[in-house]
């Protein structure tokens, strides 16, 4: 499997391709595939505007490329969390393998008896749509989880720098930048182990849809 998990200011840099709205993120993507034959692709943290985009959302854009390597995009909408958070992008990317995996694992096999784990690169039939595509479903998880964790620890996030603020003695002010900034970050960090029934089963909210 090879998967490329990249931001939109990256996959700008490789393609040449100046990204100004989601059909031009798309030229970018069959770009890349045409280019370097990378078989999965998946951007993250996607900000573009589009008329059918609510306010206040992000979307991830993946593609996976069909034997003439041309590209099957689809995108998945959600909304933003005003929070900063650390480590989102490990956690997207080890999360990724796994639905990846499962998602090939529970593919039926096609109609000539091929199973899609046994192909390389667990590249789908070009018949596939891209809605239906491994990766799609993957990554549907992958945000499902994602959004539950940010949420719940975002929830959490306001309350922990206050009680820490208030042990601290400087719920009043005193704290100088440095040592804000230390205990935001303590706070923004991923509650993953209070949160594992989410990276379990996640209820999926945000569905695939064609670009």
């Amino acid at each position: 499997m090879r998967v490329l998990l990249i931001r939109p200011c990256a996959i700008r840099l490789l393609s040449e391709v100046k990204i100004e709205d989601m059909s031009s993120l798309g030229h970018a993507i069959q770009v890349l595939h045409q280019r370097y034959a990378i078989p999965h692709i998946v951007i993250t943290s996607v900000s573009l505007q589009h008329p059918d985009h609510p306010e206040a959302s992000l979307s991830v854009v993946g593609s996976t490329m069909t034997s003439d390597r041309r590209a099957r995009p689809f995108k998945i909408v959600f909304p933003a969390i005003d929070c900063y958070f650390s480590g989102t992008g490990d956690m997207f990317a080890a999360l990724t393998v796994v639905r990846m995996r499962e998602a090939v694992w529970n593919t039926p096999a096609d109609d000539n008896g091929n199973i899609l784990s046994s192909i390389e690169s667990w590249r789908s039939d070009d018949s596939v749509d891209a809605v239906n595509l491994p990766l799609a479903k993957a990554v549907e998880k992958v945000l499902a989880s994602m959004h539950e964790v940010l949420t719940k620890t975002s929830e959490a996030m306001h309350g922990g720098l206050k009680r820490r603020l208030v042990g601290d003695g400087l719920v009043n002010g005193g704290a100088d930048e440095k040592k804000m900034r230390l205990l935001k970050s303590k706070a923004a960090e991923l509650r993953l182990v209070r949160q594992v029934e989410s990276l379990r089963s996640p209820v999926v909210q945000f569905r695939a849809v064609r670009m």
